[in-house]
């Protein structure tokens, strides 16, 4: 079962400039452990709305509680 979580605070574009939208602080999103192609940062962590499915995006790694 693929791990998930819920983020744990507001994440926005101005904080996160990779991001297409604002994204709401409670959004599940699933920890993503297929390839990233080097473009997760060290303080990040991909995931994605879907477990184990792509596209998979980067959010920093404080900003999920993982269940």
């Amino acid at each position: 079962m693929a791990k998930f979580g819920f983020l744990n605070r507001k994440l926005t574009t101005e904080e996160c400039l990779w991001l297409k939208k604002d994204l709401p602080k409670g959004k599940k999103v699933f920890k993503y452990d297929g390839h990233t192609y080097g473009v997760i940062g060290l303080t990040g962590v991909a995931v994605s709305d879907k477990a184990d499915k792509i596209p998979f995006y980067e959010v920093p790694k404080n900003s999920v509680n993982w269940n």
